[in-house]
C-alpha cells in the first residue's frame, strides 16, 4: 500500500535519526515547514525534493507517492542478491578465458587436431563474451532502476568480510606464484606417454585462471559492500561524464579489437609456422593490453 509523501518524509528522517530541526537546518527551511510537509499540510519546492531525494537515496517518486519502507527493504534484498549474481557472472566470464587456452593446449598435446582445438576455444571465448554482455546488460538495467543505495551492511559484516578478502587474496596470490613455479618446475618433469610439453603449459593455464578468478571474485565482492562508491558511480555526476566521454573510443571496442588481431595472429602462426603449442602466448598479451587500455582511458577521463 502507498503512502503518503508526509509519512514517506517520517519514515526516512526516523530511519537515519534526524530530527525536525536537524533536518530543517539542512535544507535552510523552518522546522514549522518540515512539520507541515509531514502533515501533508504543504509540499516543499522541486529542489527541495531533489535535495531529499538525494538525502535519503531515494527516488522522487517512491519519495512522492511510494512505499518508502516497502522500498528501502526491497532495495537492499535486491541489491546484495543481484550483485553477488554480477560478481559471479563476471568472474565466471575471467575464468573461461583462461580455461579455453588451457583446453586447446590440453587437446593439442594428446595429438587433437589443432583445428578443433582452436575451435574448442573458440567455444570458450563465446560463453566467456555472451557471460560479460549479458551480465553486463543486466547490471545496467539495475542501476537504472536502483541508482541510489543506503549502506546497510552491518559493520560486523563488513569486517568480517575484510577478513575473507585478505584470506581470498593471499590464497589466490599463492596461487599465482605457484604456478610459477610449477611453469619452471616442469621442464625437468618427464612427459606422460604420446603428450608433450604443452600439457604442463595448459596445467599452468588452469592454477593461473584459478587465480586470476578468484582475485577478481574477491575484489568485486569486496566492492559490493563499498556502497557508497557504487552510488557515486550511478550519480547523475558520474552519468553526466561518462556520457560526454562517449564521443571517445570505448575500452570495450579496442579489447575487442586487440581481440580479433590475437586470434588472427595465432591462426596465422599455427598454420604457417605450425606454432599451436607456443603461439598461445598472444592471448595473455591480449588481456594485458586491455588492461593498459583501461587505465589510460581511466586516467584520461580525470582531465
Amino acid at each position: 500500500m502507498d503512502m503518503s509523501f508526509g509519512e514517506n518524509l517520517q519514515f526516512y528522517r526516523r530511519k537515519n535519526n534526524i530530527t525536525q530541526e536537524q533536518l530543517a537546518e539542512r535544507l535552510e527551511v523552518s522546522r514549522q515547514s518540515v512539520s507541515k510537509w509531514e502533515s501533508n499540510t504543504t509540499y516543499p519546492e522541486m529542489d527541495k525534493l531533489l535535495l531529499l531525494c538525494k538525502m535519503f537515496s531515494c527516488t522522487l517518486d517512491t519519495l512522492l507517492r511510494g512505499d518508502a519502507e516497502s522500498a528501502c527493504v526491497e532495495d537492499t534484498e535486491d541489491y546484495d542478491r543481484h550483485m553477488n549474481h554480477f560478481n559471479r557472472a563476471i568472474t565466471a566470464g575471467v575464468g573461461m578465458l583462461l580455461l579455453g587456452v588451457a583446453v586447446m593446449l590440453a587437446l593439442q598435446s594428446i595429438g587433437i587436431s589443432s583445428t578443433i582445438a582452436v575451435m574448442a576455444l573458440m567455444i570458450f571465448v563465446i560463453a566467456s563474451i555472451m557471460t560479460f554482455i549479458t551480465a553486463g546488460l543486466g547490471h545496467d538495467t539495475f542501476t537504472k532502476k536502483h541508482p541510489n543505495i543506503k549502506p546497510f551492511y552491518a559493520a560486523e559484516l563488513i569486517e568480517k568480510f575484510d577478513k575473507r578478502f585478505a584470506v581470498m587474496m593471499s590464497a589466490s596470490i599463492g596461487l599465482m606464484l605457484a604456478s610459477v613455479l610449477w611453469m619452471v618446475g616442469s621442464s625437468a618433469l618427464p612427459l606422460p606417454a604420446g603428450c608433450t610439453r604443452s600439457l604442463y603449459v595448459a596445467i599452468f593455464m588452469v592454477l593461473l585462471a584459478v587465480s586470476i578468478s578468484g582475485m577478481t571474485y574477491a575484489g568485486m565482492q569486496k566492492d559490493k559492500y563499498d556502497i557508497e562508491k557504487y552510488n557515486l558511480a550511478n550519480s547523475t555526476e558520474a552519468k553526466a561524464k561518462a556520457k560526454a566521454s562517449e564521443e571517445n573510443p570505448v575500452v570495450g571496442k579496442i579489447c575487442g579489437s586487440i581481440f580479433m588481431l590475437a586470434l588472427t595472429a595465432y591462426l596465422i602462426m599455427g598454420f604457417v609456422w605450425n606454432m599451436w603449442s607456443t603461439g598461445w602466448v598472444v592471448f595473455p598479451v591480449w588481456i594485458a593490453l586491455c588492461a593498459i587500455s583501461a587505465l589510460v582511458f581511466a586516467k584520461s577521463g580525470k582531465h
